[in-house]
């Protein structure tokens, strides 16, 4: 006999709960990731995202990742639809958001603010019109 009746609507947070567990599995098991450790991120709160590499595309302008990984911190991931991640390039570089950096800083990329990725207010949504191409 049960003491306490689930709340209105569980059942539908439970099956959301599950689809969305789903989703997670697919992407760090059957999904194409690009997977990125950015060391300076946890100090800056910029993620690094290449696109040229001793002038050639790379990175964000070659990949064929469905998603994006970024390890921010220490054993903390953040994973992005690349799509997003394009996104989010091309208003780096349209606000000049721009540097260099990996191995003797032979890269060039834009330098996203993590938050654009986490905090989706209407300062931070990512509007790409007009903006030039990652």
């Amino acid at each position: 006999m049960t003491l306490h009746l689930a709340r209105a609507g569980f059942d539908l947070d439970l099956r959301h709960g599950e689809a969305r567990e789903q989703a997670l599995v697919h992407t760090l098991l059957e999904a194409r990731v690009e997977a990125k450790s950015d060391s300076k991120c946890r100090h800056t709160g910029n993620l690094f995202i290449e696109y040229r590499h001793r002038g050639q595309p790379s990175g964000l302008a070659a990949t064929t990742a469905d998603r994006w990984a970024f390890e921010f911190d220490d054993d903390c991931w953040l994973i992005v639809p690349t799509g997003r991640v394009r996104e989010a390039a091309r208003r780096a570089l349209a606000e000049d958001r721009r540097a260099l950096g990996g191995d003797f800083n032979q890269s060039e990329g834009a330098l996203v603010p993590i938050r654009w990725f986490v905090a989706r207010t209407h300062t931070d949504h990512i509007n790409i019109e007009g903006a030039a191409a990652a």
